[in-house]
């Protein structure tokens, strides 16, 4: 605080007030002018931006308890500054967390930024842990620092013998005073920072979320100056704030790591389907058109009587990688794999723009793709061939099975009307019912196989057969 007179040589009483009111660093001190007039003084003193006006000659009790009244003003003046503060870095922190989405580095840098500022620490640095180590997640804010010459990418073994490591095992903040004393005689990379200079104190405080240590937030100061309870309990909840984001980060990698091993098994847009919001609500059932398209291969049958297993594995394996590589190029969604056969269904989950072309063009390239494998197959005495059934219309699709296994699955008239053309058509066919041919006519070549009679449909079926994709007009 300032105890000043009015009267003084060079600035009156009046002018610093108003100096000191002026300044953000002084404008909340507390201010006592002292004076031997009274009344206008008193008024114009106060006018300046004086707390408090004692007159003289002075009374020493009075103007002890004054004093002391002022400060404690002060300090509730102070301390609600410095939560303030510290909310609106916490403030800043979570807004970070939430603009940021599943990006860690903008949130773990905000928390070394508010941590150094608000705890006065020289510099932070945030460890994430990776199995029985940690690495380097936040870096020191200067190149030039001792710190930034010795801490780099490399993993360090968590161990009880660094104090980083006590924090992590300890799950509890851990502050060294003096950490050359405490690294005297040892040796690693943490006694080496220790021993260059330029760190004394270190406060490291552990990232803990679901009561899993996820890493380790630590400050540094260049001199033996311990971190306060207060700033202790602040840098707590800083590292709560990190944890949260590190495990956003690690829950979205986990999604997406099961995602990429679903789709390793699934169709990628049911491995999307199964982990997105709207999956639930697809899962349990609905109507859409769409078209299902059944492939499979003549002479199989006979193939595999007579060839050895390791044989028709071999083959199954080259003409279901072939096949494979086409549906998810154009965007199908593999219902099933049954031997030589599949199924493949477009415009679901995910609506498929000209589906039902999309669902030509697939057994076309196909059908080019299959004809180079068959050409090396006959060189091995191996006579086979490929047919394809497609239709269009609506369906059930959902999921379908029982607890502990379940398939994504359409059932309806299309899917059935599919699979009968399939097992129709010849070797190189690929044969359309009426409704499909109408959606792409004007799309494709094709020459017309009659009407055909359908295992399980009461009515012969107009059906053609594509010869050819139209050339698109140059």
């Amino acid at each position: 605080m300032v105890l000043t007179d009015i009267v003084m040589p060079g600035m009156s009483g009046y002018e610093l007030c108003r100096t000191l009111r002026k300044d953000p660093a002084t404008a909340f001190l507390p201010i006592v002018t002292i004076t031997a007039s009274g009344g206008t003084e008193k008024k114009e003193a106060l006018e300046a931006g004086a707390d408090d006006f004692v007159a003289k000659p002075l009374d020493k009790t009075e103007l002890l308890a004054r004093v002391r009244s002022l400060l404690r003003v002060k300090r509730y003046h102070d301390d609600l500054a410095s939560a303030l503060e510290r909310q609106t870095a916490i403030g800043d922190v979570l807004r970070t967390i939430g603009s940021s989405a599943f990006h860690l580095e903008p949130v773990l840098e905000a928390v070394a930024k508010h941590a150094a500022r608000l705890c006065d620490a020289r510099d932070v640095v945030i460890w994430r842990t990776v199995g029985d180590s940690y690495v380097l997640a936040v870096a020191p804010q200067t190149n030039a620092d001792p710190l930034a010459q010795l801490i780099d990418d490399r993993p360090m073994l968590i161990g009880p013998d660094t104090i980083v490591g006590r924090a992590h095992l300890e799950r509890r903040p851990i502050q060294v005073a003096d950490v050359a004393e405490y690294y005297r005689g040892a040796t690693g990379r943490a006694a080496d920072l220790a021993r260059i200079g330029g760190i004394k104190t270190l406060l490291a405080v552990p990232l803990i979320r679901d009561d899993k240590v996820l890493g380790v937030i630590s400050l540094v100061r260049p001199e033996v100056r311990s971190f306060s309870d207060d700033e202790i309990d602040l840098v707590r909840t800083f590292a709560d704030q990190a944890a949260i984001a590190i495990a956003n980060v690690e829950l979205f990698e986990t999604v997406e790591r099961q995602r990429a091993e679903l789709s390793r098994f699934l169709s990628p847009q049911i491995g999307q389907l199964i982990t997105s919001e709207e999956g639930a609500k697809l899962l349990e059932g609905h109507r859409r058109s769409i078209t299902v398209s059944f492939c499979d291969l003549r002479g199989f049958t006979a193939f595999a009587e007579q060839a050895e297993p390791e044989e028709v594995l071999g083959i199954l394996r080259e003409y279901h990688r072939a096949m494979g590589e086409l549906i998810v190029a154009h965007r199908g969604v593999l219902e099933h794999f049954a031997g030589d056969g599949f199924m493949v269904f477009f415009n679901d989950p995910v609506p498929t723009e000209h589906h039902e072309l999309q669902a030509v063009r697939m057994a076309v390239a196909m059908r080019e793709r299959f004809n180079a494998l068959a050409a090396g197959w006959h060189k091995r005495g191996y006579e086979l061939n490929f047919g394809v059934g497609i239709a269009v219309g609506y369906a059930t699709l959902g999921r379908i099975g029982f607890e502990g296994r379940y398939d994504y699955g359409a059932v309806g008239n299309v899917v059935i009307l599919a699979s009968r053309l399939a097992s129709e058509a010849k070797g190189g066919q690929i044969l359309l019912s009426q409704r499909m041919h109408a959606a792409v006519e004007t799309e494709v070549e094709v020459e017309s196989v009659g009407e055909l009679t359908l295992k399980g449909i009461s009515r012969p079926v107009p059906a053609v057969n594509v010869t050819a994709l139209r050339a698109v007009p140059a």
